[in-house]
């Protein structure tokens, strides 16, 4: 055997060695679970999930099957690699995948719809359809007028763990709103959420419904313009004696509402005649626009993101009464810093004012709560839109969630798709160094450089 042979054997065995061992190892990879093989580098954590999705998969006592029901080479990469995620985290969860284009008697046969998501509680027989529209979601403005179409929102983690709580949940719980004050409809971003969270909401006239219904779990007052009538604040006061369940989103008003501040003042808490204002914890120096001071301690701010903030603009202000009435406790959980304000048509008074709180009365046969909260702003779609990493819905649906023993805040709102840019928007100094300072020094001093190289 020639040398030259000999080098070429060894250079062929050495190849097979190193394909072998590529081939072992992408096998080896490839069994390993979701969340090693892939690493969440997005700008927003799109593919992260979250304590809350955490909790409830630990907590899982049912098995749940996730079909991802379409054709798989239409499916987003980022649905597939999401939904697999929800798998490595629990070992009642499992996944499949149906090609609704080569099978279509199992998409049959599970009554199920081509692009969805279809997730089913064996134990119960319970199903949830997800649309893969309602995962990656895209702004049909812009497709509208300029033909593109736009990425704006990823609700991934928001729509699966909805829909696992909800096959394997068997409560259901009503939440009535009220109208025919000039209340504020919610908004699609609060509806969403109290949706994900398995809660039925229903809205209901208190005058002409005759009543509050038998099955309402939760009254929801939302920033009512003009004042409860006598016939509704009775309404009101009797269903909370046999235990019912208030939550008023007061919202600051010209007109006096004296009905609702009895309401009010029977679970010791007073609505202040004037707007809130805050000179040491606001937005861009506007005192009405607040970042309200949260309260530790209080169920309604617990798992609140404490590196970020809420944002609430124009609200009420509260106080509470000096003597409560007999059996009633209250929890303030937001309020201004001790640079609070109220401001009125007489002047303006120094003091730290409640924004946000919960009362709460011992009855014989159980207990009846009250939730207030001072503006509407708090679950504005704009505002909560504009600034995404407020934490004012978080506060809102532990605030919901609180009034039911039996379930929890599973509420996740969508992720950003929308590229974020750093603009610069008062530069002053510091714009004329970055603009014209460091170019002209880094100019000048290649031009030297460049100089000195050519005398040598």
């Amino acid at each position: 055997m020639t040398r030259k042979l000999k080098k070429g054997g060894y250079a062929a065995i050495l190849s097979v060695i190193v394909i072998a061992a590529v081939v072992l190892l992408n096998m080896i990879v490839g069994r390993l679970p979701e969340k090693v093989r892939q690493w969440d580098l997005s700008g927003t954590q799109i593919y992260t999930v979250g304590d809350t999705t955490k909790e409830l998969l630990a907590s899982l006592d049912k098995d749940v099957t996730i079909y991802v029901v379409a054709d798989p080479s239409a499916v987003d990469d980022r649905i597939t690699s999401f939904v697999n995620r929800y798998a490595d985290l629990s070992d009642h969860i499992k996944v499949e995948n149906v090609d609704s284009v080569l099978h279509p008697d199992q998409v049959k046969q599970l009554n199920a719809e081509n692009n969805t998501i279809l997730v089913m509680c064996e134990d119960n027989g319970k199903t949830e359809t997800i649309q893969m529209s309602d995962i990656i979601k895209y702004d049909q403005m812009s497709y509208y007028y300029y033909g593109q179409a736009k990425e704006t929102e990823f609700d991934g983690e928001g729509q699966l763990t909805s829909a696992v709580s909800y096959v394997t949940n068997d409560v259901q719980k009503n939440i009535y709103v009220t109208e025919g004050h000039g209340e504020t409809a919610l908004g699609t971003l609060t509806s969403d959420m109290l949706e994900k969270s398995g809660l039925t909401v229903n809205t209901i006239n208190l005058l002409t419904g005759g009543g509050i219904p038998e099955d309402c779990e939760l009254l929801m007052i939302n920033a009512p313009a003009s004042d409860l009538a006598d016939d509704e604040k009775t309404m009101v006061t009797d269903y909370m004696d046999g235990g019912g369940n208030v939550l008023l989103i007061a919202g600051y008003s010209d007109k006096d509402r004296p009905n609702l501040n009895a309401v009010m003042t029977a679970y010791g808490l007073n609505m202040e005649n004037g707007l809130a204002a805050d000179t040491k914890s606001c937005y861009q120096n506007n005192p009405y626009y607040i970042f309200p001071t949260l309260v530790s301690g209080s169920e309604i701010t617990t798992g609140v993101d404490r590196k970020s903030t809420a944002l609430i603009l124009q609200s009420a202000a509260f106080s509470q009464l000096e003597t409560l009435p007999d059996e009633v406790t209250v929890e303030p959980f937001m309020e201004t810093t001790d640079g609070g304000m109220l401001v009125t048509e007489n002047g303006q008074t120094a003091g730290t004012y409640i924004l946000g709180a919960t009362a709460v009365k011992t009855l014989d046969s159980g207990t009846a709560r009250l939730t207030v909260f001072g503006t509407p702003s708090l679950i504005d779609d704009g505002l909560n839109s504009t600034f995404t990493n407020l934490t004012n819905l978080d506060l809102f649906m532990n605030a919901v969630t609180a009034n039911f023993e039996d379930v929890t805040n599973v509420s996740i709102p969508s992720k950003s798709l929308e590229v974020t840019y750093n603009t610069v928007t008062h530069g002053g100094m510091w714009g004329i160094v970055f603009i014209l300072v460091i170019p002209v020094i880094t100019v000048a001093a290649g031009l030297m450089v460049w100089l000195k190289r050519r005398r040598l």
